[in-house]
């Protein structure tokens, strides 16, 4: 049995302010943020990323520790990369001061609604979600949040999932490691960087990268931006088709959208994600241990020096709280 409840029923987003709310104390399987928004753009698809970039950044603190910490953009490619959760959003239609809405998942479990990983119970007070909102919106106008969450009374979970984000800035253009944590089991990172191969220059700030385990390489002895990326939609969901596509029609039957701005077609929004699996069929066989390691980092090669997000999805044991 499960329990599905709103947290917060309808409240003005304000931009710029970081409002804090209690979680449910049951077991807690995922929270679904929903932001409302009216677009601010006539005759015209604006950029998803835009929604996304309205989340500077979600943290579920438990007693002030961080179990969930990241961006718009990075909940939004966890959910469907490590979760299989794509929101459809609503009204994409190109429609100035339309009403519209997209959902962003917050998980505790790689298997949604899954009794024995998810977020155990504990008392009120104890766990919280802080949202923070960027300074301004671009191309919305008003905006709600609808918070929901499901939890799962019945259950009793041995493990729930942990992600947290490392930012980190790499320096000129020799490989170089990023510390990964030791203690959890870890089944899946997921990367963003800056820079992609665009028009005909091929410059990559995760160039390629390798998995370093007590100074050797372990399981990825290398592997290429490009095959990562695509191989994603292959092994998670399918990836959704958040841009938009236009009909070409003459001037004179309708004027109105004889328009030749719009990108066609766009890139995916996750354009710049990188998703590197190890518990690839949930079934624990390829999860990377940690808890025999001395040392453990993901071994970055960038054509250029640029900002990178590093995001372990860590399943804890419940115990190791």
């Amino acid at each position: 049995m499960f329990t599905h409840s709103v947290v917060v029923p309808d409240e003005t987003i304000v931009a710029g302010s970081s409002p804090s709310y209690d979680l449910p104390v049951s077991p807690l399987s995922h929270v679904l943020l929903t932001v409302k928004f009216c677009q601010n753009l006539a005759n015209d698809i604006m950029v998803f990323a835009n929604v996304a970039a309205m989340l500077d950044k979600v943290e579920v603190l438990y007693k002030g520790s961080g179990v969930v910490s990241m961006n718009g953009l990075d909940l939004l490619a966890c959910g469907l990369m490590v979760c299989d959760f794509e929101s459809w959003g609503l009204n994409a239609l190109g429609v100035d001061s339309e009403e519209r809405s997209m959902t962003f998942l917050v998980p505790f479990g790689r298997q949604l609604y899954s009794p024995v990983e998810c977020y155990p119970s504990q008392s009120r007070g104890e766990l919280v979600i802080q949202v923070t909102w960027a300074a301004s919106f671009t191309e919305i106008d008003t905006g709600r949040l609808q918070m929901e969450a499901v939890e799962l009374p019945d259950a009793h979970p041995e493990r729930f999932l942990k992600m947290t984000t490392s930012h980190v800035t790499l320096s000129g253009t020799t490989e170089q490691d990023v510390e990964l944590p030791i203690g959890n089991q870890i089944s899946d990172i997921v990367l963003w960087g800056t820079t992609i191969p665009a028009g005909v220059a091929t410059t990559r700030t995760l160039a390629n990268m390798q998995i370093r385990k007590n100074n050797s390489e372990f399981m990825y002895s290398r592997s290429n931006f490009e095959t990562l990326h695509n191989m994603a939609g292959r092994l998670r969901a399918a990836p959704g088709y958040w841009a938009s596509h236009v009909h070409r029609l003459t001037a004179a039957a309708f004027a109105q959208w004889d328009d030749t701005s719009p990108v066609i077609p766009e890139n995916h929004i996750l354009s710049n994600h990188l998703l590197v699996p190890f518990d690839v069929r949930r079934d624990g066989v390829h999860i990377l241990r940690t808890d025999d390691a001395n040392d453990l980092s993901i071994r970055v090669k960038p054509d250029v020096a640029a900002a990178i997000r590093v995001i372990p999805c860590e399943v804890v044991a419940v115990g190791a709280r």
